[in-house]
Order: structure tokens, then sequence, then C-alpha cells
């Protein structure tokens, strides 16, 4: 009786192991789905610094600089953009740049006439302007128009370029003061 009692518990321990064994390989396989996009050369998160490569819907976005403009009233944000898709796109700075203000309502792209045609396997500098006050930590969202996911471009206030202010971006009335 106690041989079937402890035969019995090995196994019990027998089982509780391949059940373990499993529940890893589910997880190191789950892992692995989540983070590579196939390529090798992507990997997925939703939050990304100042030149980190952010990767969603086949559309590559490195976000590589950030400038204060207009005696530091505003910033120019530096994105570059390769499409990997097998279409063309067209960047509209509203519908695929969303940047929030501290109340949560969006600021619109100050800089005129910024809509972008990118051609399959095509890379190109995109730039936005945005009023702003000066605040510790910025946001802008990057949505690619197939479907409502996003990624996030975090930046401090520290990591902003001092605008350089030259004859060439001075306006008439500015140098002659």
């Amino acid at each position: 009786m106690l041989e079937n009692i402890g035969e019995k518990i090995k196994q019990l321990d027998i089982k509780k192991l391949i059940v373990i064994g499993f529940i890893c390989i589910v997880a190191i396989l789950f892992t692995t789905f989540m983070f590579n996009t196939g390529d090798g050369k992507h990997i997925l998160k939703s939050e990304y610094g100042i030149n980190e490569l952010g990767y969603l819907d086949k559309i590559e976005v490195t976000l590589e600089k950030v400038n204060y403009i207009h005696n530091n009233t505003a910033i120019e944000l530096t994105f570059k953009i390769t499409n990997q898709t097998d279409k063309t796109i067209t960047i509209t700075p509203d519908d695929y740049f969303k940047f929030y203000d501290i109340n949560e309502v969006q600021i619109p792209n100050k800089n005129t006439s910024n809509q972008k045609i990118i051609k399959k396997d095509e890379t190109t500098t995109y730039k936005l302007q945005y009023d702003v006050t000066k605040k510790e930590l910025y946001e802008i969202y990057f949505y690619s128009q197939v479907v409502e996911n996003n990624i996030k471009f975090s930046f401090k206030s520290s990591d902003i370029s001092e605008e350089i202010i030259t004859d060439s971006n001075m306006t008439q009335e500015e140098k002659s003061q």
C-alpha cells in the first residue's frame, strides 16, 4: 500500500514537471513572437526616445532631433520615416502625429504645407512644429493609419536643442530691432 502511494506521488511529480515545462515553452514562444517582426532587425516597443528606431505596421519612424524655435515658444521635431509597406503612403501631420498639451488636448502642427507622399521603400525627413509651454516631459504619438495602433516618442526638455538665431531665420522686424 505504501508502495502504491509512493508510486502515485512520483507520477504526480512527473506530471507537474511536464506541465511546468510546457508552460515555459509556451512563454518562450510567446515572448519570441511578440518581440520578433520576422525580419530580425526590429524590436517592437510602445515607447521610444530620440534616435531610437520605432517600427509600426511596416513603417520605420525615428525622432532624430528636437529644437526650440521662435524664441523658445515652439519646438520643431525632425523625424526620419521609411515606408516599407507595399504601397505609397501620404503623411498628413495631424492624422499621423498627435501631440497633446498638459490637458490632453491635441496641439495642431504649425508647419504649413507639410503633406508628404512617401513611395514604397523610400525614406524622407519630416518636420513638425508645435507651439508649446515649457514642461519637463513631452510625448508625441505616431499613428500608422492601418489600425488604431500607435507608438509614442518621449523626450525631456533637456533633450531639446536651443535655437540658433541667424539672419536667415529672423524676420525683417526682428532684424531691425
